[in-house]
């Protein structure tokens, strides 16, 4: 069974939530209803566009550069960036994605799905016009943000690394039937330390992102442990590695503990709402599934945010049956319901 931070987060929230995001979607054309959860699963706010895009631009754009030993230009990111997040909103606005055949791969960066053309969320002009002055502001001020190592800046901090390894998707470990396989956005090298970087796009410091950066850490931890076993290399002990939560919206920074202790609590969070999927899912393929088995949250607040709602509202008035035809009605109502 593949664990991510992604399953844990919906079995949390919602049993109906983690029905469509983890079971039911699929990016294929053909079921309307599996595309459907899908194009719902990718869909996100202004917030979390905005806060993707300066992640994507760090994670792609700039860190490699650095990787390379070169100096970025971070006025001439800054207006990449801008420029494709104006064919991001091009690209959701005329709903391409509903083309048949299209897919992440063939769109390309200019992949967006934007709650405020799939589902109908109100928006102002000013809030877009506030998302490309961000991630154009945010990416100039990058180079001077502080680092976790005291007293040297960002930029710095990646340009005297000895190596980095950035949005690191291909690592798994595997641990009592359950693999992990988290994305981890940084890993950086310097003499006989190893820091795992956990970016963070919010606006807030509140949230807790600890199990996710403990999971990141166990995966970097044992793939790296058997690169050198492989390269006959000395191996580096756990307390060899720290991780870190940065924050590219403000520059804060949170470090972990990397312990036993903290690394057991982490898979034991994994172990819990692994059982709690088994119970639902029984390792069936998606069709052998009853959504009913699927319970809805009791919690308004998950309901009222929740991507997935106007398709739960659709099916459970539709006696559990997908049609298009209605689903695409109840959505525009909505949309005039909110004019």
């Amino acid at each position: 069974m593949e664990w991510s931070v992604s399953k844990i987060a919906a079995l949390r929230q919602c049993h109906r939530k983690f029905y469509f995001a983890q079971e039911l979607a699929d990016h294929h054309f053909t079921h309307p209803v599996r595309r459907k959860a899908f194009e719902l699963s990718q869909s996100k706010s202004l917030r979390m566009w905005q806060g993707s895009l300066i992640d994507h631009a760090f994670s792609n754009m700039i860190v490699p550069i650095y990787k390379d030993k070169q100096e970025p230009d971070f006025l001439e990111i800054a207006d990449d960036l801008v420029d494709m997040a104006e064919r991001q909103f091009a690209f959701s606005a005329n709903k391409q994605y509903h083309e048949k055949g299209m897919t992440k791969k063939k769109a390309g960066d200019e992949f967006a799905i934007l709650d405020i053309h799939e589902s109908g969320v109100p928006f102002s002009w000013e809030e877009l016009s506030s998302v490309y002055e961000t991630i154009h502001q945010i990416i100039l001020q990058i180079p001077v943000l502080p680092s976790p190592e005291p007293g040297k800046t960002l930029d710095e901090y990646l340009r005297t690394a000895s190596y980095l390894r950035p949005n690191i998707q291909y690592w798994r470990y595997e641990f009592q039937g359950v693999t992990l396989n988290p994305q981890i956005d940084m890993v950086r090298y310097k003499d006989k330390s190893v820091q795992v970087i956990d970016w963070k796009v919010s606006d807030s410091n509140s949230s807790d992102y600890s199990n996710q950066l403990f999971l990141a850490g166990v995966v970097a931890y044992h793939n790296i442990k058997k690169e050198y076993q492989e390269k006959g290399w000395a191996l580096l002990s756990q307390q060899a590695f720290t991780l870190y939560e940065y924050n590219l919206m403000n520059g804060n920074i949170k470090q972990h503990s990397f312990s036993r202790e903290t690394t057991a609590r982490a898979l034991d969070y994994v172990f819990k709402f692994r059982e709690e999927q088994e119970m639902l899912s029984f390792g069936r393929k998606w069709n052998e599934l009853d959504i009913r088995d699927y319970e809805t949250t009791d919690k308004k607040e998950t309901c009222m945010f929740c991507k997935f709602k106007p398709l739960c509202i659709h099916l459970i008035k539709n006696k559990f049956n997908y049609d298009e035809a209605q689903y695409t009605q109840l959505v525009q109502d909505h949309q005039l319901a909110g004019a």
